[in-house]
């Protein structure tokens, strides 16, 4: 457990290790270690191709040489000819100018660039990692102070009479120890058989006690309980400490920046937007005046930065707006939200636009040529599509888009782009509607799906998307066994799709049907874990209406007795009528009394579990 560790002295060894791992080559290493043809089959699972720097070194290379061709009855040069049909560069303008080029005049030493380009990703990964960080702790404060978890406190203080809890048994999370969270109470199964066996063993007198020298019946058999009581993994508020600590140390970020990703500041940014997104609309100063926190400017800023990149940062856009008061019933007890989402927007809007604006300056000619460069600029990002017009694609990735696209007819390439482009976004209206009390969940939900229905996917994008997932505890406390099964599973495709890619492009004795199956087992446990974790929340919600609601009635496994637990109308119970409570026997006790055994006239609305 992380509780003997200060959060500096922790950092501090992250930082280390990570510094050990910078300068350390890996490419070298891996050749040697696994064979020629290794890291381009890593690359093809890790990474996205038009996101490295070599893509940037080759733009800035056609720059270099003044590269030019004839268009349409003109005659075309610098950035007007990069951006010509088939030439097939990615990046956008602003990014070959203010990356590509920055970095030119280092290209005589390759060293010395070699080591800016890592220690730029280092930086980007360390200002994720505080991100995520903040992030994460605004999120535990806020969730903090909501009805959800005064009921679990409530819940928590009435754990030795559950009959006076909020919150049934059943209706908790089963692996709510793990975070310190009430735990769900299992039923004890015990026989009368064994209850008289344990009898005749010397425990008659304890039987006799318990049961008024009654046998046990079989409500008593079914009201008996057990509760596990076992030490949490984690608390609530180490949790988004840990998640940064993977976020900065996992592999899958230190073989992507040594293999030229520049996913990391991409992903820098929009979680920059993030952080902004979440602060407060006020603080208090050292002398403990209150002032105001203006952070719309910021957050729309790095979002459109973001997505001026990266079309697919958009969907960030949603829980961005639902932080900043988009719907109002996302508003915390105690603690003073923004409600600013209009002027985000506008923001957003605004500075998304001037950056086309000035690199549709920065290329010159006429709009319609610059809407040709947006369109091979972006389209790349959501869809699946060929480079040019020879037909040739993007290669293999942990997708199934490129193998898809491979087998389609060429009639049916059109509609196979914008569908598969189009199936992502009808996630986004109904998630949101659903869970809009968490906007966390659903920052990590989109993710989630995005990396699924990506036309290149990698594993960098999932890792992002785990970790965003993992500042939810009270929803993985929900999740399933086959979330777990999943995602130790992982491994195992992308492993074997490594070893695939070898054998049929490097050593010619393999074929495309053998990464096919990995990319589908690889697409089936992600979205074995999406699912579960969107189903996790949906439950998580439920019970909460329910609790408001007053209405906590659970259906028992025998499908005879219904517990009614007390209505709390609104109002959470009082910590005094628990503490103290003890169960001596007597609540769980069958009544004998005929006239209470009688079924009510009006029977009541049961939840089925």
């Amino acid at each position: 457990m992380m509780k003997n560790f200060s959060t500096k002295f922790i950092f501090a060894i992250s930082a280390i290790l990570r510094l050990l791992t910078l300068f350390a080559p890996t490419s070298d290493i891996l050749t040697q270690a696994f064979g020629f043809g290794i890291l381009p089959a890593i690359r093809a699972s890790i990474l996205d191709q038009v996101h490295t720097w070599e893509h940037l070194e080759e733009a800035c290379f056609l720059l270099k040489n003044k590269v030019s061709i004839w268009g349409e009855d003109e005659y075309r040069s610098g950035y007007r000819a990069i951006y010509a049909p088939g030439s097939r560069i990615v990046a956008p303008p602003l990014v070959v100018a203010f990356l590509g080029e920055a970095f030119a005049p280092f290209k005589s030493s390759n060293t010395l660039l070699w080591i800016l380009q890592r220690l730029l990703l280092l930086i980007a990964d360390a200002i994720g990692a505080y991100c995520i960080y903040q992030i994460g702790k605004r999120v535990y404060e806020m969730e903090n102070d909501s009805i959800e978890a005064e009921i679990e406190r409530d819940t928590k203080i009435c754990e030795l009479n559950p009959k006076l809890s909020a919150v049934p048994g059943k209706l908790r999370p089963a692996r709510g120890w793990i975070f310190g969270l009430s735990n769900q109470v299992m039923d004890e199964f015990v026989s009368i058989d064994e209850k008289t066996s344990a009898g005749v063993n010397g425990n008659t007198n304890g039987m006799e006690q318990q049961y008024n020298g009654k046998h046990p019946t079989k409500s008593d058999q079914s009201s008996s309980r057990k509760q596990l009581n076992r030490e949490p993994i984690l608390t609530l508020g180490q949790v988004p400490l840990f998640v940064s600590l993977l976020y900065f140390t996992n592999p899958v970020s230190v073989i992507a920046n040594d293999t030229g990703s520049l996913r990391s500041i991409w992903d820098a940014l929009a979680l920059t937007s993030l952080y902004y997104a979440t602060k407060p609309s006020s603080t208090n100063s050292k002398e403990g005046i209150p002032f105001k926190v203006k952070s719309a400017s910021s957050t729309a800023t790095y979002l459109a930065l973001a997505t001026y990149v990266d079309v697919g940062y958009a969907m960030f856009l949603v829980p961005i707006l639902v932080w900043r008061g988009m719907m109002r019933e996302y508003q915390q007890k105690s603690r003073v939200q923004n409600n600013d989402w209009k002027a985000v927007l506008s923001l957003y809007l605004c500075y998304l636009t001037g950056l086309h604006w000035l690199a549709s300056l920065l290329v010159g000619g006429n709009n319609d040529e610059y809407k040709s460069v947006m369109i091979q600029t972006m389209l790349p990002n959501v869809a699946f599509v060929d480079q040019d017009k020879s037909g040739s694609v993007p290669g293999p990735s942990m997708g199934l888009h490129w193998y898809f696209f491979v087998q389609m007819f060429d009639r049916f390439r059109s509609y196979f782009t914008l569908f598969v482009a189009g199936v992502p976004a009808i996630f986004v209206i109904p998630l949101t509607i659903r869970l809009h009390r968490y906007p966390s969940v659903l920052a990590a939900a989109f993710q989630l799906l995005w990396a699924i229905f990506r036309p290149t996917a990698t594993i960098h994008t999932l890792t992002l998307g785990l970790l965003l997932a993992m500042l939810n505890p009270r929803t993985i406390a929900r999740m399933r066994n086959a979330s777990l099964i999943s995602l130790f599973a992982l491994p195992v495709p992308v492993l074997l799709f490594i070893t695939f890619h070898r054998m049929w492009l490097v050593m010619g004795n393999g074929n495309p049907n053998y990464i096919f199956f990995q990319c589908f087992a690889y697409g089936l446990f992600v979205s074995t874990i999406t699912l579960d974790f969107i189903t996790a929340t949906v439950k998580r919600d439920k019970v909460l209406r329910m609790v408001e609601k007053g209405d906590t009635i659970v259906k028992k496994d025998d499908d005879v007795n219904v517990d009614e637990m007390p209505k709390s109308k609104g109002k959470l119970f009082e910590a005094e009528d628990c503490v103290g409570t003890e169960d001596n026997g007597e609540t769980n006790k069958a009544s004998d009394d005929p006239e209470e055994e009688e079924a009510p006239k009006e029977r009541p609305n049961v939840v089925f579990l």
